[in-house]
């Protein structure tokens, strides 16, 4: 069955990837139950609360420039920064150059993700998903990697951007990954996920496969990015949230997808 999204002016269609092959690239997350949150983060992240969810498969990397860029040759589609901005303005297009094809992909709004996502017969992971996938199986693991500190081998943060550079993202396949064989589930860019942001959604989130508020003002988003100076904002259970139509140079995404399933989440446009 064909979906659609429709972004401002723009719609793009593909046939959804049903049944039960596993598009290429993709881990799988194993299914079951795990403590979702902190103690020790912002009120957010309260209270600690089990979460089950089902069994689902996860981008390895994030999408890069060469993905997208291969997306928007086929559709023709337009970014929501594109549609707004001026002829000065910088979009994913201004770093899709031929030495950054294997970097994350930048400058896309929550609404791009998405498109991007039912283009290819996927879905923006929920916020729980997301969370059990970065754990990687570690129970008590602080950071996708586990309990040690960030290090350079296995994230990409604590870099400065300068004014008119590329911004200093590293390819998506240049750390290491965490346990499970996923890269940059903290650092190198911010990722969208589908639900909406609730500050205080963990004190009455369904326990399972829990979907988000049912409506909001922000997205969620997760993992920390290049120019992250806090240790803290790479850890597995920090939240961040930002407005859906916004694009940045430190924000990405990448790609959930599960048999028979083209969404999770509240995450209708």
């Amino acid at each position: 069955m064909p979906i659609s999204v429709e972004i401002g002016a723009d719609s793009v269609s593909r046939e959804t990837t049903q049944g039960s092959h596993v598009p290429a690239g993709m881990i799988r997350v194993p299914g079951g139950a795990f403590r979702m949150g902190s103690e020790g983060g912002s009120d957010a992240e309260r209270p600690v609360h089990l979460v089950d969810v089902d069994e689902f498969y996860l981008d390895a990397s994030l999408v890069s420039n060469g993905d997208f860029a291969r997306f928007v040759n086929e559709t023709g589609y337009l970014t929501s920064a594109e549609l707004r901005s001026g002829k000065e303005s910088a979009t994913w297009r201004t770093y899709n150059t031929d030495s950054r094809r294997d970097h994350p992909v930048i400058l896309v709004s929550w609404f791009d993700a998405v498109a991007y996502t039912r283009w290819c017969g996927k879905f923006l992971p929920a916020e729980a998903q997301w969370e059990k996938a970065a754990r990687g199986g570690i129970a008590d693991g602080v950071y996708p990697w586990g309990t040690g500190g960030p290090t350079a081998d296995v994230t990409n943060w604590m870099r400065v951007g300068e004014k008119g550079n590329a911004p200093p993202t590293v390819p998506v396949t240049q750390c290491e990954p965490n346990a499970l064989g996923l890269h940059d589930m903290a650092g190198n860019v911010w990722q969208w996920c589908a639900d909406w942001y609730g500050e205080d959604y963990y004190s009455n989130s369904e326990t399972h496969n829990p979907r988000g508020p049912l409506s909001g003002q922000y997205r969620v988003r997760r993992g920390g990015a290049w120019n992250v100076r806090e240790a803290f904002r790479l850890r597995c259970a920090n939240r961040g949230a930002m407005a859906p139509e916004s694009s940045w140079p430190n924000v990405g995404f990448r790609c959930a997808w599960a048999a028979g399933t083209s969404s999770v989440g509240n995450g209708d446009i």
